[in-house]
């Protein structure tokens, strides 16, 4: 089994990246939405962070956290986070993958994957990349051609804060191609 080493960086800065099981385009429906939404402000309430920034696709997310100072466990945050949503979202009517012989084994829902993928914010150049990547990745995957056109991103409250302009990254219909086709 892998060994996960995870920075533990008491009140610091994350990027995270969180992935539907089999990548299932599951998030952008309004069930999801209303799950994840629940689940988040659950959390929240037991374990306090702030969410700097945040784009829901359908079946992935990206968000940047900042832990109170001298808290560095996000992990538990997560495991709460997905849990809270896979029992409301199944409650509900949403349905599981096909499970996999280790998750029968062990009765694990299959809506996320297991782990997730964190990068701890190194600077503010580092922050800036990062919410760039974002904001930018409803348009990398060609579901819009702006970011100011998806509705399930942080970057029109960011607009609204003069952190972006609203034309920023938007792509001219006829090169939307090439910036989806890279993944």
């Amino acid at each position: 089994m892998p060994n996960y080493r995870r920075v533990l960086a008491p009140g610091g800065c994350f990027f995270f990246t969180v992935v539907t099981h089999g990548r299932r385009p599951i998030l952008t429906s309004g069930l999801a939405r209303e799950c994840l939404h629940t689940a988040w402000t659950a959390v929240r309430q037991r374990h306090p962070f702030t969410l700097d920034a945040i784009v829901v696709l359908p079946d992935h997310l990206h968000c940047v956290w900042s832990l109170p100072e001298g808290d560095a466990d996000f992990s538990s945050r997560w495991r709460m986070l997905k849990g809270l949503f896979t029992r409301e979202y199944l409650a509900r009517g949403g349905e599981s993958a096909s499970p996999g012989a280790s998750r029968q084994r062990k009765r694990e829902a299959t809506v996320w994957q297991r782990r997730f993928w964190e990068h701890a914010i190194r600077d503010v150049d580092d922050l800036r990349r990062h919410l760039d990547y974002i904001h930018f990745n409803p348009v990398k995957h060609g579901y819009v051609r702006r970011p100011l056109d998806w509705e399930w991103s942080t970057f029109r409250r960011q607009v609204e804060r003069g952190w972006y302009d609203p034309e920023w990254g938007t792509v001219e219909p006829d090169h939307l191609g090439d910036v989806s086709a890279g993944e």
